[in-house]
């Protein structure tokens, strides 16, 4: 198995040795089934030449020996055997009578003998007047004619002719062959090479483009002037890569103008992880709000940055609310509250928080928020409290606020079944005090009595300025 990882990544890590190997590969197949074919036929050939020189040298011996074989010339017979001992790849060629017994041969040393193997019993048991092959394989060769005379046979002549010279040529022939196909592998090898190089170029060149793209050389360009689809893959990309750049500096100048309006504005901006309860952004205008930098602010956790009554109902709002997000029926509801938050010296302000739930790229729930100041607005409302239930000279409530209160005190009677005290008072002799020493120092007695009349009762009594004096 590891072999097999082993060829296929050693296939797949390089296109030019795969052009190479599989122009390799493809022509050695193809010229190795053709030198098959071509040596099949060859062999073919050679082999049916070689049986039909066998055969015509049977026939000739036959109607050569057909006239000494009448005459019962055995010398006669020899001669004409050893005619023909020089041909090529004969191994054994001889004349037979009838029973078998050797006439001629060109081997000397056989004549006399008789034949007494399969092949020869089943010739001479033949009875047939035509030409017999007795044994055809791929070393040898043999065929028996008969020798006829005005119809009557008188014998056989046999021969045996080897394939020797046969399997020399096809040798011969598989050895050129053989030198033809790797000449062919290593010519078509090169040509790939050369193909696979002008192919690869390109390809090398647009891999560095895209690398020193990736390690931030983004002027690099690609176009190295092709005009095959290399090229036209080159001009592709270096109009991508264009494009990517002014969509960069597109970005990079929107991302100067928020970063700006983060720095400059008196809101900050906020992001806070929900499941770590950590901040994931602070824009910079934190310094000016609570004092903090951004990276001390990033080290607390956001129940330090706010009391703990704020902090509680804002862990109220944040569960009841984010439960509404996940279930997708809250949808994309901006919520405002108001906090109080702890500034870096221990002094609180109060800020305006406007939320907004989402998901981060790691899809864990985060809150986007915006916090503002309004401790000025936060006084102000209060001054205007004070002048709407507060007399401005004294301090007391006033007449809207005692009667709210004495609604309460009549409300919280009936239920008690108790009762309250309700006090009139009246400064005597105060006008003509106003007509001699003048408003302020009359404006100073009223002060002084409210201060007075005030701690001579408890904190759940109200005392109030109903009328002028």
């Amino acid at each position: 198995m590891r072999l097999a990882d082993t060829i296929s990544a050693f296939w797949r890590s390089s296109i030019r040795r795969q052009l190479i190997i599989g122009f390799a590969l493809a022509s050695l197949g193809l010229m190795l089934g053709f030198g098959y074919l071509v040596l099949k036929h060859q062999r073919e050939a050679l082999y049916r030449f070689s049986n039909e020189r066998a055969s015509e040298l049977a026939h000739t011996l036959s109607i050569s020996g057909t006239s000494w074989a009448l005459a019962n010339d055995l010398v006669g017979l020899q001669e004409v055997v050893q005619g023909v001992v020089r041909t090529p790849d004969l191994q054994r060629a001889f004349f037979l009578d009838r029973h078998g017994e050797v006439l001629a041969s060109t081997n000397p040393d056989e004549v006399g003998f008789f034949v007494t193997d399969e092949v020869s019993r089943r010739m001479l048991e033949s009875t047939s007047m035509e030409q017999l092959v007795l044994l055809n394989d791929k070393n040898i060769y043999v065929v028996a004619h008969p020798v006829m005379s005005e119809g009557r046979q008188l014998g056989w002549s046999r021969v045996e002719m080897t394939r020797v010279t046969v399997h020399a040529n096809l040798s011969a022939l598989t050895r050129v062959w053989f030198q033809f196909v790797l000449f062919t592998v290593l010519v078509v090898s090169l040509v790939a090479l050369l193909l696979a190089r002008r192919l690869t170029g390109g390809l090398d060149h647009l891999m560095q483009v895209a690398s020193a793209v990736e390690r931030g050389w983004g002027k690099r360009r690609a176009d190295v002037g092709r005009a095959d689809e290399i090229g036209v893959l080159a001009r592709h990309l270096d109009r991508m890569l264009n494009a990517i750049e002014q969509q960069k500096k597109v970005i990079s100048e929107s991302e100067a103008k928020y970063r700006f309006l983060a720095d400059n504005i008196s809101d900050v901006i906020w992001i806070v992880n929900l499941r770590t309860n950590r901040w994931e952004y602070m824009s910079p205008s934190v310094k000016k709000m609570l004092g903090y930098s951004v990276d001390e602010i990033m080290e607390q956790p956001m129940e330090h940055t706010m009391t703990s009554k704020s902090y509680a109902d804002i862990q109220g709002w944040i569960e009841e609310r984010s439960k509404l997000f996940l279930s997708g029926l809250d949808g994309s509801h901006v919520y405002t509250n108001e906090v109080e938050q702890v500034c870096r010296d221990g002094s609180t302000l109060w800020t305006e928080v406007t939320t907004h739930f989402a998901r981060n790229e790691h899809d864990e729930l985060i809150l986007l928020g915006v916090s503002r100041d309004i401790s000025e607005r936060k006084k102000a409302e209060e001054q205007i409290r004070n002048l709407a239930f507060y007399d401005t000279l004294t301090q007391l409530p006033n007449r809207r606020l005692l009667l709210d209160r004495f609604n309460l005190v009549i409300s919280a009677c009936k239920r008690s079944n108790r009762y309250a005290a309700l006090m009139f008072m009246d400064l005597d002799n105060f006008k003509p005090l106003n007509d001699e020493h003048g408003h302020d120092v009359g404006d100073l007695l009223l002060i002084e009595v409210a201060r007075r009349i005030t701690g001579c009762l408890r904190e759940v009594d109200t005392v109030a300025r109903f009328g002028g004096d």
